[in-house]
């Protein structure tokens, strides 16, 4: 059964100073189906929220206030999933170097043509999507998790260390029976179809683990 995804709004936030910049951007995204939000400053697109989901934004970095690198360190510290194209019509080596070291996802110079900021965006909006798939799929298994009596999670974090069944009995000093039982009920409750599946999903997680189970005990 697929998993469902969070309720992330498939939007393209436009976030330009000028009101004539981010009507044509958006006049453009309709064109091609893509629906879009402006905003008219970095600032009011942090207030908006929307950086605290996966989405797209073209971002200008000249703007009055916060510019488009800070609005890129901001979203930086705040470990933001928003992928950012930067727009720019001052571009330079050192601007550009800036952008991508702070998570830029595509850097398009002003005048922009048409056709390949639209590339850029259907490229942004695929890695949004995949970036929301992962994070329904590692909240999925989070809340999973919880189910775990505190010692399968302790087989849990076994398994995540390599350790063989047996191996696994003789550290918790219980039998080779207990153990697997143990074993099949972690892969039951987190839904995991083999050691390997447990593993990719596991290291996905966001947070540790066994600090979750910490605070339920």
């Amino acid at each position: 059964m697929p998993l469902a995804k969070p309720p992330f709004p498939p939007k393209v936030h436009i976030v330009d100073d000028e009101p004539a910049v981010r009507e044509s951007i958006a006049t453009l995204l309709s064109t091609a189906g893509i629906e879009s939000i402006t905003h008219e400053s970095a600032e009011a697109f942090l207030a908006s929220g929307a950086h605290k989901a996966p989405v797209c934004a073209i971002v200008d970095n000249r703007m009055t206030g916060m510019s488009g690198l800070d609005l890129l360190r901001r979203l930086k510290d705040l470990r933001s999933e928003a992928t950012i194209i930067m727009l720019t019509g001052h571009a330079d080596v050192p601007t550009a170097v800036a952008a991508m070291k702070f998570g830029a996802f595509h850097f398009v110079e002003k005048p922009f043509d048409g056709e390949a900021l639209l590339s850029a965006v259907e490229e942004a909006l695929s890695r949004a999507d995949k970036i929301g798939d992962e994070i329904a799929e590692t909240n999925a298994f989070a809340q999973r998790y919880q189910s775990l009596t505190v010692r399968e999670a302790e087989v849990f974090s076994l398994l995540m260390e390599g350790l063989p069944t047996k191996a696994i009995a003789a550290k918790l000093d219980i039998t080779g029976r207990t153990a697997e039982h143990h074993r099949a009920a972690v892969m039951r409750k987190l839904e995991a179809r083999s050691i390997s599946h447990l593993m990719r999903i596991a290291l996905n997680v966001n947070r540790p683990l066994n600090d979750a189970k910490e605070s339920t005990r």
